[in-house]
C-alpha cells in the first residue's frame, strides 16, 4: 500500500511516536535541503493527539535538540502534525546555519529514525550508548547539561 503525503509547512507542531505509547514534541523551524527539514525537539511528552493546546508547547526552556533531519517522517504522517506556532528560537541558532556562507559545506544531516531513536533515548526507553560512539547521541543535544541523570548505558 503506497503512503499518502501530507502538507506541513514552517512553524508546525509535531508529534513523534515513542516506543511507551505516549509522543514527544518537534518544531519544524524550515525546509533545509530539497529533502530535510530543520527542526527543534523539546522535553515535553503528551499522552495522545487528542485535545492539545500548541499554546503550551515548544517552551524555549525545553529546548533539548536543534538538528537537521531527512522530511519522510512528517512527509508521510509518521510525525503528526499537532498544529502551528511561530518558533521562539534566533535563525542564529538553526542547526547548519553557519555553514549557509560556504553553500552549506560541513553540514550535517542526519536521518529521522535517528531523531526518533534519540528522543526514545532521552526518556530512557532505549539505552542512550547503542552505538558505534557510545555519546553519539550527545551531538544532538543543544547543551550537555540537558543530557537527563536516568539515561539506560548499556557499554
Amino acid at each position: 500500500m503506497r503512503r499518502k503525503k501530507v502538507s506541513w509547512s514552517n512553524c508546525d507542531v509535531f508529534a513523534i511516536p515513542l516506543d511507551n505509547g505516549k509522543y514527544s514534541i518537534g518544531h519544524i523551524l524550515d525546509q533545509g535541503l530539497i529533502n530535510t527539514i530543520r527542526i527543534a525537539l523539546f522535553d515535553e511528552v503528551i499522552e495522545s493527539l487528542d485535545d492539545i493546546n500548541v499554546d503550551i508547547l515548544c517552551d524555549i526552556q525545553n529546548l533539548i535538540s536543534l538538528i537537521e533531519v531527512t522530511k519522510e517522517q512528517v512527509d508521510y504522517g509518521v510525525w503528526k502534525i499537532i498544529g502551528k506556532k511561530n518558533s521562539q528560537i534566533p535563525q542564529d541558532r538553526y542547526a547548519n546555519e553557519k555553514f549557509r556562507k560556504n553553500n552549506l559545506a560541513g553540514s550535517k544531516v542526519y536521518d529521522a529514525a535517528l531523531a526518533e531513536d534519540f528522543m526514545n533515548a532521552y526518556y530512557a526507553l532505549i539505552p542512550w550508548d547503542d552505538w558505534f560512539n557510545p555519546d553519539y547521541l550527545d551531538n544532538f543535544l543543544v547543551d550537555k547539561n540537558k543530557k537527563p541523570n536516568n539515561l539506560i548505558y548499556i557499554k
